[in-house]
């Protein structure tokens, strides 16, 4: 009944609440609406790369009120208005410094490789070595240019250790100069490391702090929970060891500035009071910080932190020891950083190492009124776009799936939220967008949505049988049959307009897996109204005479059951009937013992299932313990590709009780669009248990636990969010449960009373019984 279910999710008050962005309200909404070009919406486009990167992957939003979510929403008026590579870099780095965070950042245009500007040595002479008069190695790495033929650094680095066995001390000097390096994208860690320089200045295994960097799990859920076990976090890598390979510790300085690069070693050496890191002018962690490039519209890049460092016992690193004022070196070649950071080596001093407890928890929660306005004004519309789009394009498990290019879709609805004139075009429009991830579990959970559509329906539910809805069953027969309606009449029009376009009209905003599925939910869903409205249907009879019928509309009819008699019986030649839509839990026992002598057993899974497919399959299984299902879902490490994993593990039957006799008769399940869900699940299970056999139409086509998120204007998003196949792997989603016989009702049929689909399922075990 995954209908019923969205429309009482909206009835019982779990749709619209706040949700996750802090905004502060707009005084005066663009009730005309905005057009935006194509330039505007690549501008957008690059605010939700952005927005994505920093919200799922960056520390800081998980533990500091840094109000991401507010900055983004003020940056994208701006964003749209930008006409040029410098604005448009302007306003991201405007977005960006509300993360106070230096190592996220705008990164400038890069300097050519044959600048002088680049760097001020030579680049074959660098690493360069050089001693002073009382045996202090001096190593000087400059031109990050000499970097790129790391083999070569790594060998002189290997060279220089040499020779540092009979110093004194040593300085690093790896200032890189007033302009950004041009290359420090941690080839100098790597070469640093590579060397097994460290290892030659300490006498003890010494250990550099670990990172700690996001991970997710799954999408957790924005609003209630969820059987997924979803979940975000944070993942921290265990030190480094680096082993001892002097008889003595080398005191060691490390001089640098705002761009230089610096190897973690660094701060191991520190750690263990060997080393000192002098600073001349402000030393950022944008030394250490791991950081994920985004190229956006104009040529415009910007570089986000994934990572923070942490020490061994939980807490951040302070970098610098201490800090000399910029600017350096002088007219006349006098260079006071230099100075001082020989003196430290001449002086060593033990310096007490200070800790910033690092918060070990995320989850700080960002709710505002203003993201429940129904008609949000035009930077929230367009966040809207922003949040579904990066959310369906990292989370979703079945993205590849879609038919659409997804970011395709979010260019076109960009432009259609942002004209949007009205509360109820905008929900729209939101709907719509939504539909192209093509799962039916994509519910749209929103008051004005379903006030401009209907929530109430009349005593009946309708199916699309043979290309037009047709009355399927009574969902209240007393009402039903009273106003005049039957089961197999053809619905012509409702409320005045054609039931067809009707139909079509509603299938435009339903997120649906399959065709089936699709023509399934819209046709039910159009008969819908307000509640105790009066729905004026045209209906065609079995005399082909159209009638007026007029019935009230209810949200009390929205629960019911499809079928009715017993939930467990035996037909004609002793086969066993399950009605699994009603049959409980506690019920199954009692199920087999009746029907233990029976040649087979048809299980009617057409609707939703109790939760009984775990205690089912255990009676069938042939195998104990056979794989049902294979599951899988994002496992994000990072925002690259390299950072999109999956996380996979195969569910398994339960293990049959020993007090309990197996059933060793033939079994078949029937389905079709209304199968969804776990109701599939079941089949999975039925399946992998005895090879159970569908008998129908093919099912929904949509597996995985539900998750979901919000967007502006009090709007709940929900989706599948692991994905789920057979256990060998054959694909369910958007396909559904295969049926060996495939049968559909007819619309003679439903007036004749009679189920076709079960009397196909009767059929089959008969013919294919090898006793007969």
């Amino acid at each position: 009944m995954y209908v019923a279910f969205l429309l009482i999710l909206v009835a019982s008050g779990a749709a619209p609440g706040s949700g996750r962005i802090s905004v502060a309200a707009q005084s005066v909404p663009d009730s005309e609406g905005t057009e935006l070009d194509s330039a505007a919406v690549a501008r957008l486009e690059g605010i939700a790369h952005v927005w994505r990167t920093v919200t799922h992957f960056h520390p800081y939003p998980a533990y500091r009120d840094v109000r991401w979510d507010s900055a983004t929403v003020e940056a994208i008026p701006a964003a749209i208005a930008a006409t040029d590579s410098a604005a448009y870099a302007d306003v991201i780095g405007e977005l960006l410094a509300a993360l106070a965070d230096p190592s996220t950042r705008v990164v400038p245009t890069a300097v050519p490789i044959d600048s002088p500007q680049a760097g001020t040595g030579a680049t074959d002479a660098q690493p360069a070595f050089d001693l002073t008069a009382d045996s202090i190695g001096v190593v000087r790495i400059e031109d990050y240019r000499a970097l790129s033929d790391w083999p070569r650094v790594v060998g002189r680095l290997r060279e220089i250790g040499g020779m540092l066995r009979s110093t004194r001390g040593v300085v690093f000097d790896l200032r890189a100069g007033p302009r950004p390096a041009a290359s420090t994208d941690g080839t100098l860690a790597f070469a640093f490391s590579s060397s097994g320089l460290a290892e030659l200045l300490t006498s003890t295994t010494i250990a550099t702090p670990g990172f700690r960097t996001r991970i997710h799990h799954g999408f957790h859920p924005e609003r209630g929970a969820t059987s997924g076990g979803y979940r975000s976090a944070f993942e921290t890598t265990d030190r480094d060891w680096i082993p001892s390979r002097s008889e003595r510790n080398i005191p060691s300085v490390f001089l640098v500035d705002r761009h230089a690069s610096l190897p973690l070693e660094a701060l191991a050496l520190r750690d263990a009071g060997i080393s000192m890191i002098l600073s001349e002018g402000p030393f950022e962690t944008e030394a250490f910080a791991r950081t994920h490039t985004l190229s956006l519209a104009h040529g415009v890049r910007a570089a986000v932190r994934i990572s923070e460092l942490v020490q061994e016992d939980g807490s951040a690193t302070v970098l610098a020891d201490r800090e000399i004022a910029a600017p350096g070196r002088d007219g006349s070649g006098f260079d006071p950083a230099f100075q001082a950071a020989l003196e430290l080596v001449r002086r060593p001093k033990s310096q007490p190492r200070e800790r910033t407890p690092l918060p070990p928890l995320g989850g700080v929660s960002r709710r505002s009124t203003a993201f429940d306005t129904p008609y949000p004004d035009l930077p929230l519309r367009l966040m809207a776009a922003v949040r579904i789009w990066a959310t369906i394009d990292l989370f979703f498990p079945y993205g590849a799936l879609m038919d659409r290019d997804w970011g395709s879709v979010f260019r076109e609805y960009a432009r259609r939220l942002a004209s949007a004139s009205d509360a109820e075009s905008y929900h729209l429009a939101v709907a719509e967008m939504y539909s192209h991830i093509q799962d039916t579990h994509g519910f749209v959970n929103s008051d004005v949505l379903y006030g401009a559509l209907g929530t109430a329906p009349p005593p009946i539910y309708a199916r699309w049988i043979e290309g037009r809805p047709v009355v399927a069953g009574y969902r209240h027969p007393t009402a039903a049959e009273a106003a005049g309606l039957s089961i197999g009449d053809v619905i012509l029009d409702v409320d005045g307009e054609d039931a067809v376009s009707r139909t079509r009209r509603y299938a435009r905003v339903v997120a649906a897996s399959t065709e089936g599925a699709l023509m399934g939910r819209a046709t039910d869903w159009m008969l819908n109204g307000a509640d105790e409205s009066l729905a004026r249907l045209t209906v065609e009879g079995a005399d082909g005479r159209p009638r007026l019928v007029e019935v009230q509309r209810r949200n009390r009819y929205l629960r019911f059951t499809w079928r009715s008699g017993d939930v467990v019986r035996i037909l004609d030649d002793n086969i066993g009937y399950v009605d699994l839509d009603r049959l409980t839990v506690p019920e199954v026992p009692e199920m087999f013992e009746r029907l233990a002598g029976t040649n087979a057993i048809i299980f009617d899974m057409r609707g939703y299932p109790n939760g009984t497919a775990w205690t089912i399959a255990p009676y069938l299984a042939r195998v104990d313990q056979a794989p049902a299902a294979v599951f899988d879902r994002p496992l994000l490490t990072g925002p690259g590709e390299a950072g999109r994993q999956r996380y996979t593990f195969v569910q398994r039957i339960p293990p049959r009780s020993p007090d309990r006799i197996p059933y060793r008769g033939r079994t078949v399940m029937l389905v079709d669009e209304r199968t969804i869900s776990q109701a599939e699940h079941t089949g999975l299970f039925l399946e992998a248990a005895n090879g159970t056999k569908f008998v129908g139409t093919s099912s929904n086509g949509a597996n995985g636990d539900v998750t979901n998120f919000t967007v502006p204007g009090g709007i709940v998003l929900s989706f599948t969010g692991q994905s789920v196949r057979h256990a060998d792997g054959r694909q369910l989603q958007r396909v559904g449960l295969q049926p060996t016989v495939t049968v559909s009702p007819t619309i003679e049929g439903l007036r004749s009373g009679q189920d076709e689909v079960l009397q196909a399922a009767v059929r089959y075990l008969l013919d294919s019984d090898p006793g007969r």
